[in-house]
């Protein structure tokens, strides 16, 4: 499991749209078909998803902000908005801080990969 950040909807809803994630920075690399993805979206938004694709370059643009040309594709299946989006958000945040330290804020800045102890918790939330 890997978490990664929207900063707003309608980049993640771009994104949903056309299956793919991107970056500026060549964080996928590690990442594997099949491990779960979670968005926190804003700050009050949280969507599960699955990996499709190891990472890819591409120069389509799909994002207002940036290009973000290292991608990746992912499928999602279920979306929280509002007051449920905003709790299972902090939940899964004090998971991480509890498991993981203070620290646990570069987990999802890097993309790294959730400790399998933490992931199992998160999947019980959901």
């Amino acid at each position: 499991m890997r978490i990664v950040k929207s900063k707003s909807w309608e980049a993640f809803e771009i994104g949903r749209e056309k299956e793919v994630w991107g970056c500026n920075k060549k964080r996928y690399r590690n990442w594997k078909i099949g491990e779960r993805l979670l968005f926190f979206i804003e700050n009050n938004g949280v969507a599960v998803a699955e990996i499709r694709s190891e990472q890819f370059l591409s120069n389509e643009v799909f994002w207002k902000e940036d290009l973000y040309p290292n991608r990746i594709r992912f499928a999602c299946f279920d979306v929280y908005k509002g007051k449920e989006g905003s709790e299972l958000q902090a939940s899964i945040k004090k998971i991480l801080k509890e498991g993981y330290g203070p620290t646990y804020g570069t987990m999802i800045l890097f993309g790294t990969k959730i400790p399998d102890e933490l992931e199992k918790e998160i999947e019980r939330i959901l």
